[in-house]
């Protein structure tokens, strides 16, 4: 795995940052992306989420993207386009903030987006991709088929409606994630290697 530098990707108390934004009676859905993308076969998987806005419009929700964006483009009015977010303090607040974080790529060798957002105490919600549902800590992630608009829907409500205990899920996640943990356990795999010269 990939050690996190958990000195910043921790949980986060929020509360100001919503009032700032004028959230605090909304749910908040958070996706981090190098570039949102429309386009239907974007390996990242923005037209999902752009879709799966359509279909929560009526709802108390705002949808935060994070990443470089075409201000061209017709998005759904709940979609709230923050630009590329540089520094990394202000996205583990982001992540703090959020109620859900949701991938939607295609493929991930990793995915620290996975890891950066339950360091910060937020679940995740997205589609298999190979590596994020491997490595994500079970009771706090829900992935679904590739391109299943309706199972990532409902799996987003589900996971929208209780009020998890996020110092619990960041503790849990840092524990896992940290890059002293990964050091540990990199040196117990080149410790336990049988070196024959």
């Amino acid at each position: 795995l990939n050690g996190i530098d958990t000195d910043v990707f921790h949980f986060w108390e929020t509360n100001v940052l919503k009032q700032n934004y004028g959230w605090e009676n909304k749910k908040i859905i958070f996706h981090a992306t190098p570039d949102f993308n429309l386009n239907p076969n974007h390996i990242k998987g923005g037209y999902y989420v752009a879709e799966l806005a359509k279909k929560m419009l009526e709802k108390p929700i705002v949808f935060v993207i994070a990443g470089r964006y075409d201000p061209s483009e017709n998005y759904p009015e709940n979609m709230y386009f923050l630009g590329k977010v540089e520094n990394q303090q202000m996205l583990a607040q982001l992540y703090s903030m959020a109620d859900i974080t949701l991938l939607t790529s295609q493929k991930e060798t990793f995915s620290m987006v996975t890891a950066e957002s339950l360091c910060c105490g937020t679940p995740v919600v997205g589609f298999k991709a190979g590596a994020p549902e491997q490595i994500a800590l079970k009771e706090y992630s829900s992935f679904t088929g590739y391109g299943d608009l309706q199972a990532l829907q409902e799996e987003t409500e589900h996971f929208l409606q209780p009020e998890f205990e996020k110092a619990k899920i960041s503790e849990k996640a840092i524990g896992e994630y940290s890059r002293n943990n990964m050091l540990t356990k990199y040196l117990e795999v080149y410790g336990n290697l049988n070196i024959i010269r």
